[in-house]
């Protein structure tokens, strides 16, 4: 049948081939294994080479573009009538040379063996696999469009693509997963390394599942991206994780880090093996190994790290309840007593000199001669109370700026330097390369009960940190210092010890080797206890007790060493104080409301604030008031004036804590002793007269400069504002041991949480990294903290409402209870009286043996020491003392 009266020749088709057989000579000029499967309209050359897997070749735009130019102008050139009568035709010539459509079109697409090369079947070929109808002829294959006529569509080959659909996309998606699952793969020797678990975040690993796997990720994007973010990317990274993890357990990045963080996460072992079976997790066993070998890691490390940088270690007592689900004679629950202990490793300190050890002693020897007077600590409290004077300023003028009624957001001098804070005396530096490092040594069931326990517990902590023979450790005293922070209780049992052994045959046993300091975080609760004692009053007066009663504070009326008790406190304490400062605003600038001051110029408010604390937070108020006849004393201001300037000072130190001043604390330290002398509170005397001690007398200048600015506070985030005190980091460690990342079931033994809690500082690294990659860093870790406004302005109008503030002539204190005692003051008066200073004295004036006696016998393991009979005698006596007395407990934050 002649095809020519029904198809016109396109003005363009020469020039297509020519440009194709152009192309087409170049490909198979290589070989036809680098020949594209689309061939073009171009004579074959002669003997082409062939092989059975052909590599798939892409063609030029521009020739492209040619073939739909093509196409279209064959389309343009007739009607759609005209196309349905030639294709009429046509099939009616294949009928009438025995072909259908399935013949047909199975010959032109390579299913002839003759056909595959003709010139003409090539072209048409090539032509139609690069038209543009080629999407809507496979659409319309899939699903085909309904008759205007009927309800029901076509069957079409809608089964037929919809297998082939599936067949391809498997295909493809084996081929994805086997070049993606590779780049899953998180060896045995980095699955240990905090840096190595989380050196890539999940926006680059979604990247690479996505680079590697764009189909199986585009088919995961058409089902869960509803429009409402990029949630869904971090699912389909989850999805196909698992399904590469299924494919080999080589693939297990996501499974380590999961693995590591459900088990810490209360995830039960019959939990673990379901999540394993899911494919999102390593097995239950894996993970309790895993463990283990990055617990091993973690004690390689900090020994590393010990070598390099300078360090300290804290410790502290822990109870951890121990469960059984059958009860036997041998087999029973407990609650333990142990210790945990906490290595921090300072990498922005220098390096203490050679010989330090030996220079230590001679300072110590000649400091003991030469103690601290009162005179020398007066001069001290004078010298540095200017400086806490401005600070108390500050704080008074922050009081107003904060408060509401003020709204300093459009106060119109808000951008003056005068409302800037002070600057501080010796700022401790922020940044990544002043992170703190803290390493958890195993928690051991030695209870901190004893001076023979403490003694046990040094030689544990050495043991576990590598010095395990007599000469590893006799080589150890003479190089080292060891500085040892902790609480009052820890830290003066640790004092005894090193008085006890004076006399002791080597530097090891004698302990000269420790530096011992206290943690200030017990002191600030020392400190918050002491203004309890002092001015909680009757629920009748103006003190603390009338506050807790107005404001419906509850368990504030006993003081407590355990639960939110400080906590309370604290805030109760900020709160009261600034009602009273807001009401001496108002008396001091005479005014009748906070807003009449937004007028005044900063540098006004500043000299205002600074009038505030000399008027009504000072002891030259005081005195002031106590120059007066008896007639006009007004004893009720008087105990205002005391409460603001003792309250302030405790801000004070809380604001240079928490920012890291410790030129501040240090300024802070005579104020100090003045206030626990008052109180009665002789343990903290004693600890910040040792304190002083060795800053001005005992130690070398490296070892001063080292325990102010590395053994006070640590910082493990490099923020500013984020320091926190050396023991209150260990109560948060003892928290995570016995909260956050606990142990349960009923084989939690001592052993188990030894091997255990080395591990945690990585526990935590991988948790925080997992929480916030999946945006869940927030819940639970912190809470809104409720606005104190109605509090403190309810506190003030009951101020106001009574005149507490205004100068009342002969006004008395009638209740005896209500009157507070001058902490401060009485403190400054024994002081120079003598009174504890001389008991101190006598309690250190003792020798201490310098010589190095040497058993033959030193290198085996050291057993524990057993206390000579004297110093058995000693440690009761001493231990009956404290007995008698009273004692501090250290909190367990929870």
């Amino acid at each position: 049948m002649d095809l020519s009266n029904t198809e016109t020749s396109s003005p363009t088709t020469e020039n297509l081939s020519d440009i194709v057989e152009v192309i087409d000579d170049d490909e198979r000029s290589v070989s036809s294994g680098d020949a594209s499967d689309i061939e073009t309209n171009i004579v074959p050359a002669p003997d082409p080479p062939s092989t059975p897997h052909e590599t798939i070749q892409t063609i030029p735009k521009e020739v492209e573009d040619q073939y739909i130019r093509h196409t279209r102008a064959k389309r343009e050139q007739k009607t759609p009538l005209q196309i349905y009568k030639a294709c009429t035709e046509v099939i009616a010539h294949m009928k009438a040379v025995g072909l259908d459509l399935p013949i047909f079109l199975d010959a032109v697409f390579w299913g002839n063996e003759h056909a595959i090369d003709d010139r003409n079947i090539q072209y048409e070929r090539t032509v139609f696999l690069r038209s543009v109808e080629l999407p809507r002829i496979l659409e319309n294959w899939h699903k085909p469009p309904r008759s205007s006529h009927s309800m029901t569509r076509p069957a079409g080959g809608t089964k037929t693509m919809n297998s082939f659909a599936v067949d391809t996309v498997v295909d493809l998606a084996k081929v994805e997963l086997s070049n993606l699952g590779p780049r899953l793969h998180l060896s045995t020797t980095d699955d240990v390394s905090p840096d190595k678990l989380t050196s890539i975040n999940f926006v680059e690993l979604e990247d690479l599942a996505k680079e590697n796997a764009p189909i199986l990720w585009s088919i995961l994007k058409a089902v869960l991206d509803t429009g409402q973010g990029k949630k869904w990317r971090r699912i389909a990274f989850t999805v196909i994780s698992m399904i590469s993890y299924t494919q080999s357990h080589h693939h297990n990045r996501l499974q380590k880090l999961l693995a590591v963080y459900m088990k810490f996460r209360g995830v039960s072992a019959k939990g673990f093996d379901t999540l394993h079976a899911m494919g999102l997790t390593m097995s239950h066993k894996w993970t309790c190994d895993a463990v283990e070998r990055i617990s091993s890691q973690c004690m390689s490390e900090v020994v590393a790290k010990m070598k390099q940088h300078p360090w300290l270690i804290s410790y502290d007592n822990i109870n951890i309840p121990f469960r059984v689900f059958s009860q036997r004679v041998d087999n029973r629950g407990e609650f333990g007593n142990g210790t945990a202990a906490t290595v921090y490793i300072k990498r922005d300190a220098p390096k203490l000199p050679d010989g330090i050890a030996q220079l230590l002693k001679e300072t110590r020897a000649a400091g003991l001669k030469n103690p601290l007077t009162a005179s020398d600590i007066n001069d001290l409290a004078s010298k540095s109370y200017p400086r806490i004077q401005e600070q108390m300023a500050y704080l008074v003028l922050r009081f107003l700026l904060d408060s509401p009624e003020f709204d300093f957001g459009t106060y119109k001098y808000r951008k003056s330097s005068s409302l800037r804070a002070p600057q501080a005396v010796d700022q401790l530096p922020t940044g990544d390369d002043h992170i703190t490092l803290q390493y958890l040594l195993g928690t051991t069931n030695i209870a901190e009960a004893s001076y023979e326990d403490n003694a046990r517990l040094i030689d544990e902590w050495l043991k576990q940190l590598g010095w395990m023979t007599e000469a590893q450790r006799r080589e150890f005293a003479l190089a080292t210092l060891v500085f040892w922070c902790g609480d009052q209780l820890t830290v003066d049992r640790l004092r005894h010890l090193f008085i006890y052994r004076g006399s002791d045959d080597t530097s090891y046993d004698r302990m000269d080797y420790s530096v011992l300091l206290f943690g200030w975080f017990h002191l600030q609760m020392a400190y918050a206890n002491s203004l309890h004692r002092q001015y909680l009053g009757t629920e009748r007066g103006r003190g603390l007790q009338h506050a807790f009663d107005l404001l419906n504070r509850k368990g504030l009326t006993k003081v407590l060493t355990q639960g939110p008790f400080h906590h309370n406190l604290d805030e109760a304490l900020r709160h009261v104080a600034e009602a009273h400062i807001r009401e001496d605003w108002l008396e001091i600038a005479e005014v009748e409301s906070l807003a009449e001051l937004r007028s005044r110029p900063a540098e006004e408010l500043k000299r205002l604030a600074m009038r505030v604390v000399k008027k009504r937070a000072s002891s030259e108020a005081l005195d002031n008031l106590d120059s007066k006849e008896p007639a006009k004393t007004d004893e009720e201001l008087r105990q205002v004036i005391m409460w603001n300037r003792d309250v302030l000072q405790y801000l004070v130190l809380d604001a240079a804590v928490k920012s890291g001043d410790v030129g501040m604390m240090e300024s802070m330290l005579p104020h100090l002793l003045y206030r626990f002398s008052g109180s009665g509170n002789s343990k903290y005397a004693i600890e910040v007269l040792e304190l002083m001690q060795g800053l001005y007398r005992e130690w070398p200048k490296d070892v001063a400069d080292f325990a102010r600015h590395h053994c006070w506070l640590v910082n493990t985030t490099g923020k500013p504002g984020k320091f926190c005190p050396v023991d209150m980091a260990q109560e948060h460690n003892i928290r995570d041991i016995k909260v956050t990342y606990r142990s349960q079931g009923p084989n939690i033994k001592w052993g188990y949480l030894k091997r255990l809690h080395p591990a945690i500082h990585v526990i935590r690294k991988v948790t925080e990294y997992i929480e916030k990659e999946f945006g869940t860093l927030v819940r639970g870790s912190k809470h809104t903290i409720p606005k104190a406004e109605l509090d403190i302005e309810k506190l003030r109008g009951a101020y106001h409402e009574t005149g507490l503030h205004s100068y009342k002539a002969g006004r008395r204190i009638k209740v005896e209870a209500e009157r507070a005692e001058d902490y401060m003051t009485e403190g400054a008066i024994k002081l120079n009286q003598g009174k504890g200073s001389a008991k101190w004295n006598e309690g250190r004036n003792f020798e201490r043996s310098d010589k190095e006696r040497v058993e033959e016998d030193e290198d085996v393991e050291m057993a524990p020491r057993s206390p000579s009979p004297l110093m058995t005698l000693l440690f009761e006596m001493a231990e009956q003392g404290e007995a008698g007395a009273e004692g501090e407990a250290s909190m367990e934050l929870l």
